[in-house]
């Protein structure tokens, strides 16, 4: 307590609160600005993570096609899994079972397309917010994109066989089908 004290005694009061009180509404616009970007670019960059994840499971889903075409039904229900899946990847590109360029544009065409939706939701919030009507057109947007990105990810991990993916999907359609 005493060290606080001291410190407090040796801080000029009056110009601190001077220099922050100084340009006080470039500062707050700035912090605002600064606020918003940084919260659309978290959301943009989640949303990068998902669409990473969902190539992942897509190149994933694709292993699993190329070793049940590959191996005998048996050996596949004793040996198929996601981890021989992943393991597949290299093979099912060698193959001809992941198309790269496809995966790449397909990334790069729908991370255009998030970010996009992410900026008209943002704009039509603040078009909202001009008339005093409640912001809502950026969390529908948010909400119905992360359940379509997460039902493709459960989709192709439910091609993989893991079998809870199919449960969990069902769930989270009948969830989107509330938001819509």
């Amino acid at each position: 307590m005493e060290i606080l004290k001291e410190v407090f005694s040796k801080v000029d009061w009056h110009n601190t609160i001077k220099s922050i009180t100084d340009k006080s509404i470039e500062k707050l616009t700035a912090s605002v600005i600064g606020a918003t970007i940084l919260d659309l670019g978290t959301i943009f960059g989640l949303f990068i993570a998902l669409e990473l994840v969902d190539v992942f499971t897509r190149l994933v889903a694709e292993a699993a096609r190329l070793y049940r075409t590959m191996y005998d039904p048996k050996i596949v229900a004793k040996r198929g899994c996601l981890i021989t899946y992943i393991k597949y990847i290299i093979s099912a590109h060698h193959w001809r079972y992941i198309d790269s360029g496809q995966l790449r544009d397909g990334f790069l065409s729908k991370t255009i397309t998030y970010f996009l939706l992410i900026f008209i939701g943002f704009v039509g919030d603040e078009i909202l917010e001009i008339k005093h009507i409640p912001p809502f057109v950026l969390v529908i947007f948010v909400m119905l994109l992360v359940c379509t990105e997460t039902l493709s990810i459960l989709e192709n991990l439910n091609e993989c066989g893991v079998s809870v993916a199919g449960q969990i999907s069902s769930i989270i359609k009948k969830r989107k089908e509330q938001i819509k």
